[in-house]
């Protein structure tokens, strides 16, 4: 697979892989879209939200320099259109509803630049076509169309990406994108999460858990039981053996951390579930934990990934005990899973995935549906 392509392009007909975009979902591909976004233009995205402030799926106001050189400048307008048909290919007719709000946006001064992202098939000509349409509407200056082949190219290309927006792990082909190592041990994880990693949904705790991982290499999730911490562990794991290509352990205790830590193998990932105890708080694994902290501290910063869980309650036990200072990370890099504190973004992509991707019956599923499209 070569990791090189022409970014003036975006006609790509890639031959690679793709990955199965309409398998998402319409809001979890407006979530992979927002994450583009970010991981694109993140130094001048600032703003992303929902669908109903008059057809803008995201919005920012700044200055944007691509990879080639081109610039744009001005008010910036990101849509997304989805389609759950495997092999739809997209045609300027699909777009009536996007082009009538593009006018609208255009004669507000908000889209200078114009950007289409589709999981839809695009082809050259029909790119020209749908291009050539847009640029007509006084007010859009620019305006630039992703299609199901060129996003699955930039998926490929950002292992970053894919760590943020794990449930892309699951769309396509693994080999196409890890060693044969990373491949075997990615496929355990991914198959012992089954279903789950179809219904994850991007949450704040998860954004936030990636990001203590890239800042401090150490992350501790606390949470109460069954409220998502090993879900989001387990996304993580394959995310650090995709970015940083690290072997995953996950022990059970202080001395199988240190047993399984290699000076000559610095790129490692450490999970350890219920650090401090499963049920109740272990006065034995605090004080073990103490002893290895100036450990775990120097594998950190040889390049080592460590992830802790634990339930809230347990913690707040253990941390009379815990010698903090010896790894003060500790404190810098806790995510703490708060069920009840889920936005009602969050809720609704939660129940919409287990709807979708459940067992239930076709009467339940129209019920329920009328229940989330009628908020």
């Amino acid at each position: 697979m070569s990791n090189s392509t022409n970014s003036n392009d975006t006609r790509v007909q890639a031959t690679d892989v793709t990955y199965e975009l309409h398998t998402l979902g319409w809001k979890a591909f407006q979530n992979l879209c927002v994450s583009i976004t970010a991981e694109v233009w993140g130094q001048t995205v600032q703003s992303f939200f929902d669908s109903h402030d008059g057809g803008r799926d995201g919005a920012f106001y700044g200055r944007w320099i691509s990879k080639d050189g081109e610039i744009f400048e001005g008010s910036f307008t990101a849509q997304c259109k989805f389609t759950a048909k495997a092999d739809k290919q997209i045609q300027l007719s699909d777009l009536k509803d996007e082009f009538k709000k593009a006018k609208r946006l255009a004669e507000r001064g908000l889209a200078d630049n114009y950007f289409l992202f589709t999981n839809a098939r695009l082809t050259g000509t029909t790119e020209v076509t749908i291009r050539e349409a847009f640029l007509k509407i006084v007010g859009i200056k620019q305006f630039k169309v992703f299609g199901a082949e060129r996003i699955s190219l930039i998926i490929r290309e950002s292992p970053r990406l894919r760590m943020l927006v794990p449930r892309v792990y699951g769309l396509g082909d693994l080999s196409q994108i890890l060693d044969e190592r990373a491949h075997e041990q990615a496929k355990e994880i991914l198959s012992a999460l089954g279903d789950d990693l179809a219904k994850f949904v991007i949450t704040e705790a998860y954004q936030r858990s990636a990001k203590a991982l890239f800042e401090h290499g150490f992350v501790l999730l606390l949470g109460e039981a069954a409220c998502g911490k090993s879900t989001i562990a387990a996304a993580l794991a394959v995310g650090a053996l995709d970015k940083w290509g690290c072997s995953t352990f996950k022990v059970r205790n202080a001395d199988d951390l240190v047993e399984h830590s290699n000076p000559n193998e610095p790129k490692q990932f450490f999970w350890v579930d219920d650090a401090f105890g499963a049920t109740q708080f272990d006065w034995s694994s605090a004080s073990a934990w103490n002893s290895v902290f100036p450990h775990i501290h120097a594998a950190i910063r040889r390049g080592a990934r460590v992830l802790f869980t634990s339930r809230n309650y347990i913690y707040n036990s253990a941390r009379q005990h815990l010698k903090e200072s010896a790894l003060p990370i500790i404190r810098e890099s806790q995510v703490v899973i708060h069920v009840e504190q889920l936005t009602k973004d969050e809720r609704d992509q939660i129940l919409y995935n287990h709807i979708r991707l459940g067992k239930q019956s076709r009467h339940f599923k129209s019920g329920s549906s009328t229940f989330v499209m009628g908020n």
